[in-house]
């Protein structure tokens, strides 16, 4: 009966190392730690805005592509945000964009563009070569993903995916959020995130959490330093957020 007992208290005792061991590895996972996660080829993203030169079309009328990040390719301070958005990026012309793989309806082209024209939207594609009438060729966006942010606060900041890293820890600074630099391969796990700079209500914010849970979030934010319970952590200050378009609907059992 003792040898029984023994053995039982040995086989407890082991158990309750081999999960504080795995507590601490997961609070001990460093926040510049880069992970390498195969993604979907959407091309590169952009902002995007209505080309007002006046010249015959398809040479204007059409869309400037300016790809997101050009200048940081890191996650950066808000002051380091200020010196960049300082800088002038390179631009790209496209005479049109072709929403054909997105499977949109002309009343959501239409209202996309509206938000384009007003400075809330992203849009992931491949610049193309096609031709155009009365020209040799010219060039067209393929898009492959949209996005649109619910209002005008301005994006301070890269812009960035951030996801839910699994994590899960029994104390903070905790790395619970995976951020992809948009345009880039560069992947860090930080612990925290927040949205009082990104001018959202409570039924936005709600869709935003959902939205790092599943999929990802995009959005343009800037470093930012969290106090937690056993020191310093870094996470992520959002200061524009943008949603997949259109909108999905809740799947009902």
């Amino acid at each position: 009966m003792k040898t029984f007992f023994v053995r039982t208290l040995h086989t407890l005792a082991l158990g309750s190392a081999l999960l504080f061991s795995i507590g601490s590895l997961a609070q001990e996972v460093p926040a510049t730690v880069e992970a390498a996660k195969p993604v979907k080829d959407i091309g590169t993203t952009y902002t995007v805005s209505p080309d007002t030169r006046d010249c015959a079309a398809p040479l204007c009328g059409g869309w400037i592509l300016k790809a997101v990040n050009q200048i940081a390719p890191r996650v950066q301070t808000e002051d380091e945000a200020y010196q960049t958005s300082l800088l002038a990026a390179n631009t790209i012309y496209v005479s049109k964009i072709d929403y054909k793989g997105l499977g949109l309806k002309p009343k959501q082209v239409e209202e996309f563009e509206v938000n384009i024209r007003s400075g809330q939207a992203l849009i992931a594609g491949k610049v193309v070569s096609r031709p155009a009438p009365g020209q040799q060729r010219t060039d067209v966006l393929d898009a492959k993903a949209v996005w649109v942010s619910p209002n005008k606060a301005p994006a301070i900041g890269p812009y960035l995916k951030v996801s839910s890293s699994g994590i899960v820890c029994v104390t903070t600074p905790c790395p619970y959020f995976t951020v992809k630099v948009v345009n880039n391969t560069y992947t860090v796990n930080y612990d925290g995130l927040i949205f009082d700079r990104a001018e959202l209500d409570s039924e936005q914010e709600a869709r935003a959490w959902q939205a790092v849970s599943g999929e990802g979030l995009v959005l343009a934010g800037h470093r930012y330093y969290p106090e937690g319970e056993t020191g310093t952590g870094t996470g992520i200050s959002a200061t524009k957020v943008f949603f997949s378009y259109p909108t999905k609907k809740p799947v009902r059992p």
